[in-house]
């Protein structure tokens, strides 16, 4: 049997972990392509965005973990087993992409010569390619989750098979690589709703505590 409390505490963190994502997203500029185009970025916005981005981490990777403890045991746990993986290896992949954009390039911005462009265009070609891995391999683990929700009568099927689409889409809409920086920030933001949601089903689950 399990502690409520890893219901309502993992529930709510992935409710709270999909809300910051979702704002971090929505404050996001589009990602300036070298250092003279990052002076011009309103600082208040950017950073706001990646700290939200970061802090929002932690609690997706602690609300996939309740919901992966829910999930051992069920039908689905093999896909739950891949979810977790998936969310642990970006949650840190993406602290680590976040953290030179709030601490270096600022940085980078007080100089202007040469060797802060380079170092600049070389620090966010690293990071955008850390990006284009972390993305997809996020989808992968929320859309594992998916799968084994689609095992376990706890959740409406709907919602594990929603959540398979969503993977799907998100991933898809990634490798188009879409122009439209609003039309992808909605996308990323749609996801967000899907993870938030599944995070307030999880949190209404019933469990009794177990005695030791």
């Amino acid at each position: 049997m399990r502690n409520p409390s890893l219901y309502r505490i993992g529930g709510s963190a992935l409710v709270i972990g999909a809300v910051l994502f979702a704002v971090g997203v929505a404050l996001h500029a589009p990602q300036p392509a070298d250092l003279a185009a990052y002076v011009t970025t309103s600082q208040g916005p950017w950073m706001a965005s990646h700290w939200f981005l970061a802090v929002s981490q932690v609690f997706l990777v602690a609300g996939a973990l309740g919901l992966a403890r829910h999930l051992f045991g069920t039908n689905g746990d093999g896909w739950a087993m891949l979810g977790l993986g998936g969310s642990i290896v970006t949650g840190a992949l993406f602290v680590a992409v976040v953290a030179p954009e709030i601490g270096a390039f600022p940085m980078l911005a007080q100089g202007t010569d040469a060797g802060a462009q380079h170092a600049y265009q070389a620090i966010n070609a690293n990071l955008m390619s850390m990006v284009n891995v972390g993305i997809p391999l996020f989808w992968l683990g929320f859309g594992s989750f998916a799968m084994a929700m689609t095992q376990d009568s706890t959740f409406p099927r709907w919602l594990g098979q929603t959540g398979i689409a969503m993977a799907v889409i998100q991933i898809v809409a990634h490798f188009m690589n879409i122009p439209n920086w609003t039309v992808a920030r909605l996308i990323f933001i749609l996801g967000a709703a899907w993870i938030a949601y599944t995070g307030y089903m999880l949190s209404r689950v019933k469990a009794a505590v177990s005695v030791h």
